[in-house]
Parts: structure tokens; C-alpha cells; sequence
């Protein structure tokens, strides 16, 4: 058995906050900092355990997965970035 990833187990740890529904947004700044290469593995191992997420724009995780933000946004802390997560509303006009 191979080791787990730092996604795999934030994921587990986040395991409580699977049941509310919405879109949430993790906004993220490495400042100062170069991203490190391991954490967009790791948000990338994010969207295959929640079945969904896409980036908005560099620095902004949306999924419809509240446990799947908490883990993308616990991965950006790790990795040293400022982190702030919403859940938000799509109004068309």
C-alpha cells in the first residue's frame, strides 16, 4: 500500500462538511512565494475525489463540494498561501 497524498488526507479530515450544498470559492495568494508544483498536483487529486472543481482564474477554486474547498483551501495553507473561502450565488443578468 502506497502512501496517501496530502489531498487524500485533508480530504478525509474535512469528512464532516459533506453535506452542505453550494458553490464555493477558495481564494488563494502565494505572496512573496513561487506556488510550489506539488500543490497543483494535489488540487488537481482534489477535483478527482469531489468529482468536479475547476479554477475561475489562477488563484480561484470553485466546486460545488464544501469538503472539497476545505481541502483545496487546507492544501494552499500548507503550501504557504493566504487563504479566504466563500460560498457563493451565480446571478445571471
Amino acid at each position: 500500500m502506497g502512501r496517501r497524498s496530502l489531498a487524500e488526507k485533508f480530504y478525509e479530515d474535512a469528512e464532516e462538511n459533506d453535506e452542505e450544498e453550494g458553490t464555493w470559492l477558495v481564494l488563494y495568494d502565494f505572496k512573496g512565494i513561487k506556488s510550489n508544483s506539488k500543490f497543483w498536483t494535489n488540487l488537481d487529486r482534489v477535483k478527482r475525489l469531489v468529482g468536479g472543481g475547476t479554477l475561475i482564474q489562477y488563484s480561484v477554486f470553485m466546486t460545488t463540494s464544501k469538503r472539497g474547498a476545505i481541502t483545496a483551501l487546507k492544501l494552499a495553507r500548507h503550501y504557504g498561501a493566504d487563504t479566504i473561502l466563500y460560498r457563493a450565488e451565480l446571478i445571471e443578468i
